[in-house]
This record gives C-alpha cells, structure tokens and sequence, in this order.
C-alpha cells in the first residue's frame, strides 16, 4: 500500500509561531517597495493569494512581478528557518517508523525545495520514494490540492494499488476524493500522527464520498 502525507500540520509544525512568515513576507515587502505593516503582511498570506490580482493593483505592481517577489522571499524564509530549527517537525514524528510495509510519499502546498529542506534536516529523504511541492510560477496557482495535478508525479511512480493519504485541511479530504485515495484525517487540536498510524494500520479509512 502507498501512504502519503501532507507536510504542513501534519508532519511539520510551521505554525506554532509565524516569525519566520512576517520576516519573508517583510522582505518581500522591501523589493517591491511596499510600506511593510502588518496588513500588507496579511495580504500575502497563504489564505489570502486567492485574490492575487488584486493584491497587486493595490500594491500597484504586475501580478507575476508580485508572486515571483513573494514565493521567492517566501521560500527562502521558510527553508533556512527549517535548517536552523526555528520550525521544526512534531515531536510524534518518531511514528513515521511504525510504518514499515508501506510505500511513503509526500504531496504538499509548500514550494518543492521546502519539502526538500524538511526531509533533508529530519534524514527522511530515503524514506519518502516520492515527493511533490508545488513550483515557483504563477501557474502553480492553479493546481494546488484539491487540484489533482499533484497527485500525478506520485501515480507515475507507483502505479496502480491502494493509496492513503494523511491531511489536515479540509482541501486535502476533497484531493484524496478526487484522485480515489483513501483519507485519514489529522486534526492536531485532537490527535496525534501516532493516532492517524494506528488508523491505517487497522484499516480503519474510507475514499471520502465513497461507501
């Protein structure tokens, strides 16, 4: 069987604190000659990009001028605050061992080179047979999960067979509908990745949607 995870809330906590964020951001800022505050910050979080065209009409710079400023500083922010251990992954990672038989993957939102950083620094880079970030263009927008785009590297490379997959956002569930994949749900509020090993060692998951 192959089981995948998300990165972000599942096996990298990178929101306890949001330092490593604002000073991206700020850097961000800085080269497009935008005043840096906390609103501007805030207009380009992860949750807010989905209006980006306008974000760049008030900032009054080109849209790809602006994703290509903030995905940059964003990502280096983020990967050295992972080499530096300022965000680090849960301490329950230990869990991932449990998962013998299994073929791992890993299919995140976060830019390539920070899943890279984060298996890099954990020495879990010759557990994962595949692993998916997003690119650096605009159009890499556009097929973010629930988008099934990036579940396309990992079926090349495993090919047909049971897949499951661990998340903790509601766009994740809707992706391992989309793509027939199994789901688990990790809430971090309520469980552990220990509970979510324990439930696909006992089977205990559904395709969402499904019977």
């Amino acid at each position: 069987m192959n089981v995948g995870f998300d990165l972000d809330g599942v096996l990298l906590d990178s929101a306890a604190d949001l330092s490593w964020l604002d000073r991206g951001l700020d850097n961000a800022l800085a080269e497009l000659a935008v005043e840096q505050n906390e609103a501007n910050r805030r207009s380009l979080y992860p949750d807010a990009l989905a209006d980006l065209e306008s974000v760049a009409d008030e900032f009054g710079v080109e849209p790809d001028r602006l994703w290509q400023v903030r995905t940059h500083n964003y990502t280096e922010a983020k990967v050295e605050a992972i080499r530096t251990g300022e965000i680090c992954p849960y301490a329950d990672i230990d869990a991932l061992d449990r998962v013998t038989d299994e073929t791992l993957f890993c299919v995140s939102n976060s830019p390539q080179a920070v899943v890279d950083a984060f298996l890099e620094t954990t020495d879990l880079a010759g557990e994962f047979v595949v692993t998916v970030g997003r690119g650096h263009s605009r159009a890499a927008l556009d097929h973010l999960k629930p988008d099934t785009a990036m579940f396309e590297p990992v079926a090349d490379a495993l090919g047909d067979g049971k897949y499951v997959y661990v998340g903790d956002r509601d766009s994740d569930r809707e992706f391992a509908a989309r793509t027939g994949m199994g789901y688990v749900h990790l809430d971090r509020r309520e469980r552990t990745l220990d509970d979510a090993v324990d439930t696909i060692a006992a089977g205990d998951w559904a395709i969402p949607g499904g019977d």
